[in-house]
């Protein structure tokens, strides 16, 4: 082997050592605990999503009030709600987008009939979105009091209900 080999091998193990041990891990399955992500309810004020929802786990529906398949979902969302209030805290959190501001977020919850009973929120700063990739809506995610996704379903259809609803029944349970 040629002195210029050895030394490429040498820099190839060397660069392998401080990329394992200096980068850090892409953890798309969590976000080390929900301290540091703030949302914007639908009036306006900006919360701590950690400090607000310790006590017990997150199911986040991503949705966007141009998304025909998010409307769709909404009054399965608010049944889900309904039945699951007391082991579940669930937040709509409407896609940031440069043509959805806050007032028209606003007129189509106050429009949507019946009242969605859930929260509804903006990820003013992608931070979830970016943290958990969301790029098609809607999409539903239960997530542990650690930040860990512990169920993520993409899409909606009436006749996928109950096997996300017993998805969601199954997975909470453990929690």
């Amino acid at each position: 082997m040629s002195h210029n080999h050895s030394l490429l091998i040498i820099i190839a193990i060397i660069s392998c050592f401080f990329i394992y041990f200096f980068i850090p891990e892409d953890n798309k399955d969590s976000i080390s605990s929900l301290e540091g992500v703030t949302l914007t309810a639908i009036n306006g004020q900006q919360f701590r999503l950690a400090g607000q929802f310790t006590e017990k786990p997150l199911l986040l529906v991503f949705w966007s009030t141009t998304c025909g398949s998010c409307i769709e979902e909404i009054p399965f969302i608010s049944k889900l709600h309904e039945s699951l209030k007391d082991k579940i805290t669930i937040i709509g959190i409407h896609q940031n987008m440069p043509n959805s501001p806050i007032k028209k977020i606003q007129k189509f919850v106050k429009k949507y009939k019946p009242a969605i009973p859930y929260m509804i929120a903006i990820d003013s700063q992608d931070t979830l979105s970016k943290t958990y990739k969301i790029t098609i809506l809607p999409r539903t995610m239960l997530i542990d009091r650690n930040g860990k996704v512990v169920y993520d379903h993409l899409g909606y259809s009436p006749d996928q209900e109950k096997e996300v609803t017993d998805a969601i029944n199954a997975a909470s349970i453990k929690l």
